[in-house]
């Protein structure tokens, strides 16, 4: 497959390919700056090796966009064992996390899901997971419209305890480059919460708000947050985030904290969770190179 190079109105020079090309913006995939999105009327797009000179330099708009799967990442994260400790006590316990994340010059899906599991002396101590899934629709390079669902299951001294949020957002895509983003707007959605055989549940306000950025040293921050209140001032808030730094393209290692505020009417308190997760990330990407 012949390679492409985009060139820009002052003659920079970037190898790599066309992704696509939409609403006057060129998606181009940089063999070492990763995906670009430039006006197409502010750059051109030459073939590094062109057949018979007839396609040596060809707009945007003629340029064939090279066949590409959709961009999925996976990571995935897991910690078990069994110790019997000092005290001759036998445990087992599990801890998974897996990100799965695809990437279009529309839109953006991310999903999580976590699992905690642990067994003292063969007595139940931890069976917890939860699951989210997002998607962020770009409506324009300055806005985008959200969809989310998110679940929450643990187990307490009083049995099962369960969250269930559903929203939708709509605002603005801020400091947005490739690997690099925030986006930020209000949201209204449904949640429900049942604590100690209680239900509350309702519609509600709020705020949605996700980022990726990096930090310093090849360290990330990723973070999303949901703040949801209805009526008389009942608000839950959950947060997930993760600073994550990469030891080999597909060796990382994160620290993962979820962090949950509660003030309904069967409710007040925070839950705060820290958790080390050495793992693997899979590239789909990497097929098409």
């Amino acid at each position: 497959m012949h390679a492409d190079v985009l060139v820009g109105p002052n003659g920079e020079r970037l190898p790599g390919h066309v992704v696509d090309e939409k609403d006057g913006v060129l998606i181009f995939q940089s063999d070492f700056l990763g995906r670009v999105q430039v006006r197409a009327d502010m750059a051109r797009v030459e073939r590094d090796a062109p057949a018979a000179g007839v396609e040596a330099r060809r707009s945007p708009s003629q340029a064939t966009a090279a066949p590409t799967l959709p961009r999925f990442v996976s990571d995935l994260g897991i910690s078990f064992g069994q110790d019997r400790g000092s005290l001759k006590t036998l445990e087992d316990k599990l801890d998974g996390t897996w990100k799965l994340s695809r990437q279009t010059a529309d839109g953006e899906l991310a999903g999580t899901l976590t699992y905690k599991y642990k067994r003292t002396d063969h007595a139940l101590k931890n069976d917890d997971w939860l699951g989210s899934i997002s998607y962020d629709k770009f409506l324009s390079e300055d806005y985008f419209l959200n969809g989310r669902a998110l679940g929450l299951n643990e187990l307490t001294s009083q049995g099962y305890e369960s969250t269930g949020i559903f929203s939708l957002a709509s605002g603005w895509r801020l400091l947005e480059e490739p690997n690099r983003y925030v986006r930020i707007g209000p949201a209204v959605g449904y949640m429900t919460l049942t604590r100690g055989g209680q239900t509350f549940d309702g519609a509600a306000i709020g705020l949605y708000a996700r980022t990726v950025y990096p930090i310093f040293r090849r360290v990330s921050f990723e973070g999303e947050f949901q703040v949801l209140s209805a009526a008389h001032g009942n608000t839950y808030a959950i947060s997930q985030l993760r600073l994550k730094r990469p030891l080999t393209p597909h060796l990382y290692l994160a620290v993962d904290w979820l962090y949950a505020w509660s003030h309904v009417d069967i409710e007040s308190g925070i839950k705060s969770e820290w958790r080390w997760v050495l793992g693997w990330k899979f590239d789909s990407s990497e097929q098409r190179d």
